[in-house]
């Protein structure tokens, strides 16, 4: 357990660089592990997979990039893609536009070690109407993004989003599925403890539709976050130990501005 939990640590270290440290721990004897960040979409057709090595903590440095690394992906539509390496472990295709209903294959060979995964690409579920809710917390009112929209019947859907607020980075924000409302009229309130939207802010949104095993991964993560317990691992659907993840996605960008949408709902 002791292991996991310290393996969890590196590895929000590694994804989310403006976590906090909670506590201080000695990592020095730790292995390294390999950490494979793969979100291919459809937004563009300019496409990035980063390859990394976790470090121990109290080092002057967030991780190792790899270089060397061979990163193939090959689709369904008997597509064959090679990534370039360009700097601080990014490898980049060009002119490379994923399509809903593939297969993708994700193929890393690094020091000789071997890491894959395969994940379908799902159709974009469009959404019906944007707009910011409010809540009561004790005392406090704090709003949020929401998002309305039919969820396709008999149909298992997965969805992740993104926010950034104010020019600030994007970052992972929340997850859903649709095993208790499928085929309804769904709302997803995007609410965590970070998010408090104010009059005027500006607000940029990434709405993905994600296979299963993508969704299971930031699920996972999102219930270990800082300042909750730490079961263990995010469910990593890459091989031979990897961690990260692999997912092609279909995906919307959404702006706006709050102050219509609070006058709305004082």
């Amino acid at each position: 357990m002791k292991k996991k939990l310290l393996t969890l640590l590196a590895l929000l270290t590694v994804l989310f660089s403006a976590c906090e440290k909670v506590i201080d721990l000695d990592l020095e004897d730790s292995e390294a592990r390999i950490v494979i960040e793969a979100n291919l979409n459809d937004l563009g057709v300019d496409q990035l997979i980063r390859v990394t090595k976790t470090v121990a903590f109290g080092t002057d440095r967030k991780s190792d990039p790899v270089s060397s690394a061979s990163v193939v992906v090959r689709s369904s539509a008997n597509e064959e893609i090679t990534f370039v390496y360009e700097r601080d472990g990014y490898y980049r295709a060009q002119n490379f536009q994923v399509r809903p209903g593939l297969k993708y294959n994700l193929q890393i060979e690094s020091g000789g070690e071997y890491y894959q995964s395969s994940v379908t690409m799902p159709t974009y579920v469009a959404i019906d109407s944007v707009g910011v809710s409010k809540e009561k917390i004790f005392t406090e009112e704090r709003y949020y993004p929401t998002f309305k929209f039919y969820d396709p019947t008999q149909v298992n859907n997965y969805y992740l989003y993104e926010i950034a607020i104010n020019n600030s980075p994007m970052r992972f924000a929340a997850t859903y599925n649709d095993k208790f409302n499928d085929g309804k009229y769904v709302t997803h309130e995007i609410a965590d403890r970070t998010i408090d939207l104010e009059l005027n802010d500006e607000v940029k949104v990434i709405r993905y539709c994600v296979d299963a095993s993508v969704y299971k991964f930031w699920n996972d993560f999102q219930a270990a976050n800082p300042g909750g317990a730490a079961p263990g691992n995010p469910s990593s659907n890459i091989s031979n130990g990897a961690l990260g993840y692999f997912s092609v996605a279909a995906a919307a960008v959404y702006f706006f501005k709050t102050e219509e949408y609070m006058k709305k709902v004082e």
